[in-house]
Formats: C-alpha cells, structure tokens, sequence
C-alpha cells in the first residue's frame, strides 16, 4: 500500500509539472513571417457550428473537425523581390510583401501582379498598404497612417486601437477611398487543436469598422461599402501567421488554418492544362449575375458547383465542350439568403475554388 502511494504521488507531480509547462505565451516580431516563409493554408467549414466567441484563461479550444474545401500557400518576399514600379512607394515604410490572388470586381479593370506590404518591427507589425498592376500602369495603395495588425510583445489582457486608410484617383478611370478602426484584444490563452495539430496559443480579438467607397468614371457610378466585422487569431510561437483566423461579419464566417498538404489526385498529374491565374470568377460581389471564365479558351467540359457557408450542395451545372471556356448563371431565383457561398470548378482532376458573395439588391 505503501508503494501504491508512494507511485501516485510520483504520478500526481509528474502530471502537475507538465500541466504547469502549459502556461501564457508571449508573442513577438520574431514570430511574424521573413522574406522566403512559404505556409500552406486551409479554408475550412464550419461544418459542427463552433461557437468561436468563446474565449478565457488557460482555455481549450477544439477545432479539430474542421473540413478543408481549398487550399491555398502563402508567400513572403522581400520588397526588392516586387515588380520594381512599386519599390518608389514601398521601399521606406515595408520590409515585406505577399503576392495573392484576387478577382477583379469589374472584369474590364483587370488587376495583375497584387501585392501586400507590411513591416514587422520590434513595435508592431502593420499593414502598410497594397500595390496593383492595370494595363502596365501600377497602382500604389498606400496607407496614409498603417493598419497595426499586432503590437509587441503581445500578452494575455492587452487592448491597443489604430486607424488606417487611404485616398486614391486616377482621371477617367476613378476613385478609391478606404477608411478603417481597428481595435485589437487579446482576449485568452491556452490550447489550440486544429486538424493540423495542438498547438500554445494567445487569442486576438479584433473589432473592425470599415469605410470603403468606389467610383468607377467609365461607368458614372459610385459604391459605398460600410462594414463592421470581427476578427478571431489564434497565434502560436514561430508560426508566422495565425494558426487559425475566423472573420465573421454580416455575410457569414471565414475559417482559414495552417495545414499540411492534403493529397488529391490533381496534386500528381502532370497533364494539367489550366493556370490558377486564368480563371475568373464575377462580379464578386454579385446582385444575381455570376460569370465564370477562362482566359485560355479551352474546349474541354468542366463542371460547376456552388456550396452555402455549411458546405452543402446548391446546384451543380455542367458545362460542355463547345461553352469557350465561359459560363453564366443568375443565382436570383436560385439563393434566398445573402451572405457567403463557395463556387468550385472541376476541369478533369483539377479544381478550383472561389469564394463568392452574394448581395442582391
């Protein structure tokens, strides 16, 4: 009997030390991504209905049931490694960037070579603005005071606020204006289970209001946009970006968490025909109308499908060999709630997925 109490004990301190190993992180700059970082990402379903609100001290967050519909890779670069028409607006306030990849909301202003800049310092690490490619004319986004994404050193309990934004015009082309509050939070600490892996995490809590407005010349007509959204990020030592980030406003959440690669038969073929960068998904957002084309012209049958926020089916179109690589819908009649949707389209064994929304008028 003896010995029995004596191995519980043993036992019992053996599992207080290691409960104790489990204790608040401090997140710094040396954390944030370099120039050279690739990480692959996953945009997941909310598929379990995850309450993503709840937050505390010491807390364990389960997530593991995520279910991943795309993915993705995430690239930082140095800014010399930008096209070198934005090195004038970006080499003094940035000392890093990421290409992405974005449809265009009106087809006849095709964007091309879209940069992010930020600059991770000992102090924060901030957006400081975009840069956009139109017809071999760059468009830089500068913003007038940078949007602070995180202040270091970032502990349990710290509540900082920026506001950000710019103005920006060309003649005869139009107006851009972006108008942004930020008000960040670390809202708990604790344990992050992800399909990727169990990771220390602090929670950031991000309360966002947002300005946008757009005037187009060519076609006389003028967007305002006001948006007030939420923005959840589970960071982890030297994991570079959010081990994973939920973005939830009106139109419904955005699930988005580092992942390991997840086969599929596409990932070994090498016949693939078809670039990533010439697929078009619009208007996004979208009254009614959408438009999926492609810029190679392809005569090859391919298949359309749109899924709501929960992952399940809406309707499946096939198009034919003799559709030129384009396809139209009204989804008018078709979607009776506004908010997010995901098409994916399937040319032999490649798919690709867009993320669309859906606001009709």
């Amino acid at each position: 009997m003896k010995r029995l109490m004596i191995r519980s004990t043993v036992i019992c301190m053996f599992l207080g030390m290691q409960q104790a190993g489990f204790s608040q992180i401090t997140i710094g700059n040396s954390d944030m991504p370099s120039a050279g970082d690739t990480i692959r990402t996953s945009t997941g379903l909310n598929v379990d209905l995850y309450d993503f609100e709840e937050t505390g001290e010491d807390y364990l967050w389960d997530y593991s049931d995520l279910v991943s519909i795309t993915q993705s890779v995430d690239t930082f670069v140095s800014v010399i490694e930008t096209p070198i028409l934005y090195w004038p607006f970006f080499l003094l306030s940035a000392n890093l960037a990421s290409p992405i990849i974005q449809d265009s909301p009106l087809p006849e202003i095709p964007l091309t070579d879209v940069y992010n800049f930020y600059n991770n310092s000992s102090n924060n690490y901030k957006d400081v603005g975009f840069a956009a490619n139109l017809f071999g004319l760059p468009l830089p986004f500068n913003y007038d005071s940078p949007d602070i994404l995180y202040e270091f050193p970032m502990n349990y309990g710290n509540v900082d606020s920026s506001e950000s934004g710019f103005n920006f015009g060309l003649e005869n082309l139009g107006f851009i204006m972006v108008e942004r509050k930020r008000v960040n939070t670390v809202d708990g600490w604790g344990t992050l289970i992800t399909p990727y892996g169990t990771f220390e995490v602090l929670r950031l809590k991000s309360e966002v209001t947002e300005y946008d407005s757009i005037y187009i010349d060519s076609i006389s007509v003028g967007i305002p946009l006001t948006r007030e959204y939420t923005e959840y990020k589970w960071l982890g030592k030297d994991q570079k970006i959010p081990l994973l980030q939920v973005t939830d406003d009106l139109l419904g959440l955005v699930v988005t968490y580092i992942d390991s690669l997840i086969i599929t038969s596409s990932d070994n073929d090498n016949q693939i025909s078809v670039k990533e960068q010439s697929l078009r998904v619009y208007p996004n957002p979208t009254s009614g109308i959408l438009n999926v084309e492609f810029d190679d012209h392809f005569n090859q049958e391919f298949e359309v499908v749109l899924y709501d926020i929960r992952g399940r089916i809406v309707q499946t179109w096939i198009q034919h060999g003799n559709s030129n690589g384009s396809f139209q819908t009204d989804l008018g009649n078709l979607l009776h709630e506004r908010g997010q949707y995901f098409v994916k389209i399937l040319i032999g064994k490649q798919t690709f997925t867009r993320k669309l929304i859906y606001l009709p008028e």
